[in-house]
């Protein structure tokens, strides 16, 4: 898996699919290898946006002690992180896990674990009306990285559950979705295309998210090169 992102850049999605006519595009000879990572648990909200966080740490940089009022699931691009939920026992998270950070649950460490290497991970916030992307006990001493990402604006969802997938796309290989319930996710490898029956080719690349609407019935993601294989992260909703 490649080791950090390359050329940040934001793009978000709106696609719908009409499964029947694109599956003539589809190569019969493309794969897809699709491992679950992680799946989050917690009480049914009423979901109204989805507030993506891409932050980048500075070797040994220390978060403040934080909560979200939100559930928040995410994904380390590059690095490791030393993460500690309030009566838990730390853990280290590395390149390529996932993570759930649970409502209302004191955040005591997520931290850099190197000295000398950056890290970079994502979150995703699953909001409710009003609702802030985070809480400081107080104000951070240290700048915090957050570079900018699309917010994902879904029509009010009643939310318990998110699976987060690992897919890997062989060179030219192709990922198809059943996006029964909304999607987001992230590139976290090469360059992919999603092509939306009747609209341009959209190109994503490596470090932007993206997402796709529930009404989208069957999703095709296209690696783009015949060289190097792509990361496709997906977050689904239940």
């Amino acid at each position: 898996m490649n080791t950090y992102f390359k050329n940040l850049r934001n793009t978000t999605l709106a696609a719908t699919f009409a499964a029947a006519a694109f599956a003539g595009a589809v190569d019969a000879t493309t794969t897809d290898d699709t491992v679950k990572l992680l799946t989050a648990q917690f009480e049914a909200r009423q979901v109204v946006q989805i507030e993506v966080g891409d932050f980048h740490f500075t070797p040994g940089q220390i978060a403040p002690v934080h909560s979200h009022e939100a559930p928040a699931v995410g994904y380390v691009a590059k690095g490791a992180i030393i993460y500690q939920v309030e009566g838990e026992k730390p853990q280290v998270l590395r390149e390529g896990d996932a993570f759930f950070e649970p409502p209302d649950k004191r955040i005591l460490r997520f931290d850099n674990a190197s000295a000398t290497e950056e890290a970079i991970f994502l979150d995703f916030n699953l909001e409710q009306d009003g609702e802030p992307f985070i809480v400081f006990e107080q104000t951070p001493t240290e700048a915090i990285d957050r570079r900018t990402q699309p917010t994902i604006d879904i029509v009010d969802q009643s939310v318990d559950q998110v699976d987060v997938f690992a897919s890997e796309l062989a060179r030219s290989g192709t990922l198809i979705l059943d996006n029964t319930n909304p999607t987001m996710g992230v590139v976290a490898e090469g360059v992919v295309e999603i092509r939306v029956d009747g609209e341009p080719t959209q190109r994503v690349i490596a470090g932007s998210s993206f997402s796709l609407p529930e009404n989208a019935a069957q999703v095709v993601i296209v690696n783009a090169s015949s060289e190097v294989p792509a990361t496709v992260i997906t977050f689904r909703l239940n």
